[in-house]
């Protein structure tokens, strides 16, 4: 290659790199993004600079780079190749489909799911223990089979079967139940997380079916899933990579791999959000900004997501009774992680600062969810102290990052007090 086409490719490629970063800056999204943007770049602009700066030594040097890229190149092909041959099929990727009486649901045996959209391994025409909630019941951030449901299965022997999905709430739960009695099971789980319910009773109460659940003289609109409108990436960098991430199945896996061991790091920090380390085996990251609107009953939306919570917890209790055969109304109450560290690290004597609001507040809310379950004549777990106990043993049940979802052992010990239940349900 000549001396002045080596450096007309390399100054194209500058340009390129010198656009990106623009536009990811001019694009205003989160700072990650921002920085992908400036790195990629920053990486086409460097040969370019170098050439510049050092002539024709960095000439030599890139060339060296370009003869060595080539058999890497080649041995990433034929690593791909040898994966899509020989390597297990991947899942098909979540695909959400518009319900009028759930607001959305999953298409069938899209991300794991099975015939009827829900996540297991079988659609089940029977089942011993129904399970139904969110995205903590899916088991968001861990496997199939170690979500509660499956290891209560694992634990137990009986046939669990649940019915869940991100950000569904008491609303959709009663419509659940109604579906999930045909499979005749002894125990309907509910569980009910404050993170995120409360309000999602109030914002979904306008669905089809709903109407028993609305408060009077409060006017209700369903709350719209930016998941059914075309999604634009942050910037141009972002669309590249994720484009090639997600045709790449070893380039995918490896992604996968490095954002795990990012997680809980200062990429995951958030306006508001505090970093718990003084307990390194608990270290995680902290939301109560974020989490404090869903659980303050000071706001009109919690209250009257508690209202609608109530009467859904009695529809679901009443219509297990009369259901034959009978089953057992099981509701769990999950509180967030922000709630459960700060009563802990309340009981310590060791305050953690910035989190006495939250915990002022969902302790109304947590009461009041509780109050509901009883008064529904449901069994009722509370997570909240076992949590606790956990954390006092240095198990985290959470992972490092600002995920509020249970992690592997946060599922465990779900599944150990629900085993208890069941236990004594058979030996009756």
């Amino acid at each position: 290659m000549s001396p002045r086409a080596s450096t007309i490719c390399p100054g194209l490629l500058a340009g390129v790199g010198a656009w990106l970063a623009y536009d990811a800056l001019a694009a205003g999204s989160l700072g990650r993004y921002q920085i992908v943007g400036c790195a990629l770049g920053a990486a086409l602009a460097l040969p370019f600079v170098s050439i510049v700066l050092l002539r024709d030594r960095a000439r030599r040097f890139w060339r060296r780079v370009l003869f060595a890229a080539v058999p890497l190149g080649a041995l990433l092909l034929a690593t791909e190749l040898g994966v899509r041959l020989f390597g297990p099929e991947p899942e098909r990727p979540g695909v959400l489909l518009p319900d009028t009486r759930l607001g959305h649901r999953n298409e069938p045996f899209t991300e794991g799911t099975d015939a009827r959209g829900f996540r297991n391994a079988t659609a089940l025409e029977r089942t011993d223990v129904l399970f139904v909630g969110d995205s903590q019941t899916w088991g968001f951030g861990v496997g199939r089979d170690a979500t509660f449901a499956a290891l209560l299965h694992q634990a137990t022997g009986q046939a669990t079967y649940q019915m869940a999905n991100g950000s569904w709430g008491p609303v959709q739960y009663v419509e659940l139940v109604r579906q999930g009695l045909a499979l005749r099971p002894r125990h309907v789980v509910v569980t009910v997380y404050l993170g995120n319910d409360l309000v999602d009773a109030h914002d979904y109460a306008g669905l089809d079916g709903a109407e028993a659940l609305r408060s009077p003289g409060v006017a209700y609109t369903v709350r719209d899933n930016p998941e059914f409108h075309p999604q634009r990436a942050p910037n141009v960098a972002m669309a590249l990579v994720d484009g090639v991430l997600d045709r790449s199945r070893v380039l995918g896996f490896a992604a996968r791999v490095v954002k795990s061991r990012l997680q809980g790091g200062a990429l995951d920090r958030g306006p508001g959000d505090l970093a718990f380390d003084s307990v390194p085996a608990l270290a995680t990251i902290l939301r109560p900004s974020y989490r404090m609107p869903a659980v303050d009953p000071t706001r009109s939306g919690v209250r009257d997501g508690i209202a609608v919570t109530e009467r859904a917890l009695a529809a679901i209790a009443a219509a297990c009774r009369t259901a034959a055969p009978a089953s057992e109304p099981v509701l769990v109450v999950l509180p967030t992680k922000e709630f459960v560290y700060a009563n802990w690290a309340t009981r310590r004597q060791a305050p953690i600062a910035g989190l006495d609001a939250i915990l002022a507040a969902e302790r109304t809310t947590h009461a009041a969810v509780m109050a509901a379950g009883n008064a529904a004549g449901m069994r009722t777990i509370d997570l909240a102290p076992l949590l606790g106990d956990a954390l006092d043993r240095g198990e985290a049940p959470w992972p490092a990052s600002g995920d509020g979802h249970l992690n592997a052992a946060g599922h465990t010990l779900v599944a150990k007090a629900l085993a208890a239940i069941v236990r004594r349900r058979q030996r009756q």
